[in-house]
């Protein structure tokens, strides 16, 4: 039986996103397709955050459970699709808020999937880049194992024993 998700370790990439980074889309091309970035859980409906989470998989969650984690998440983003004002993609970070954080429920809705948005990608930077602005270096990531060849090129590696690595910049 596959593990729910195992945890993958940050490398510091060669260049770690610099000031000067230039991210896979731009935010002026995504809000040019409709998607606003969003930082906050203000305007973020989590009625339609937990159908996403149910398309790509998750189990149901409790909606006042789900408020409960994003009031304890220390870097949170997501892009919403302007039309329909709904979350298209989303991913959070928890932890120390100095050292550490661990990345959890990254998601895109499957119907902005494989349309070569690169919404998944978006996310990730933006988040990573968030983390490392803060000064944490020490990033993990939960995921599924069939996912994990995605995230090498964001300078994720895998830890399929349990065993912690640390990578700092």
């Amino acid at each position: 039986m596959l593990p729910r998700g195992i945890i993958s370790n940050f490398r510091s990439p060669a260049v770690p996103f610099p000031a000067t980074f230039k991210y896979s889309i731009s935010n002026k091309d995504l809000e040019y397709r409709g998607f606003a970035l969003r930082r906050t859980i203000s305007d973020l409906n989590l009625d339609h955050l937990n159908s996403v989470f149910v398309a790509v998989g998750f189990p149901r969650r409790d909606p006042e459970k789900i408020k409960l984690a994003l009031e304890h998440t220390q870097s949170l983003l997501w892009f919403e699709h302007r039309r329909s004002h709904k979350p298209v993609a989303f991913a959070r970070a928890t932890g120390d808020g100095v050292f550490n954080a661990i990345i959890w429920d990254v998601v895109v809705d499957p119907s902005f999937q494989g349309l070569g948005l690169g919404l998944d990608k978006a996310v990730m930077e933006r988040l990573i880049e968030q983390l490392l602005d803060k000064g944490i270096c020490n990033i993990a990531l939960y995921s599924e194992p069939r996912v994990l060849g995605f995230y090498r090129p964001l300078g994720f590696v895998s830890d399929p024993d349990g065993k912690k690595k640390k990578y700092s910049l």
